[in-house]
């Protein structure tokens, strides 16, 4: 992934309790963190720790996490929806692949105090002066 011009920011990360929902219902404890790195302003990234030593991640858009909170929003293989019935305080987070597919629980005040950090720390009208984007673009420009 391209890296984008420099910020004079640091990474900002917040751990996370999640819980993977089953078929079934059942919610099954892991815990993982958010990163959020200022060189890559427009991205989010949710690290799962999955077995000792083994993580899962994934990088969608901050602004889809931002948008999912209230309502249903959704970017290819990525879905955020607050979680309905006796959940509300729950951010849901669904992840695809062709290998499969991840239903997560957020805790959405720690989601939510998050993306209050990154916005302060770049905010979303300073995102587009932080992208490279000849490294973004050039090399399918064939440049």
């Amino acid at each position: 992934m391209p890296r984008h011009r420099s910020s004079a920011a640091k990474e900002i990360s917040r751990d996370l309790p999640i819980a993977l929902v089953t078929d079934n219902g059942e919610r099954l404890p892991l815990t993982g963190y958010m990163i959020f790195d200022p060189a890559d302003p427009i991205a989010i990234t949710l690290v799962i720790r999955v077995a000792a030593g083994e993580t899962v991640r994934w990088t969608f858009a901050r602004d889809l996490l931002a948008a999912g909170g209230p309502r249903l929003a959704d970017m290819g293989d990525v879905w955020v929806r607050p979680a309905h019935g006796d959940r509300p305080r729950i951010t849901a987070l669904t992840l695809t692949s062709p290998t499969g597919r991840a239903d997560l629980e957020l805790p959405s005040q720690r989601v939510a105090a998050f993306l209050r950090h990154t916005y302060t720390t770049v905010p979303a009208e300073m995102e587009p002066d932080l992208i490279n984007w000849d490294a973004e673009f050039g090399p399918l420009l064939g440049r």
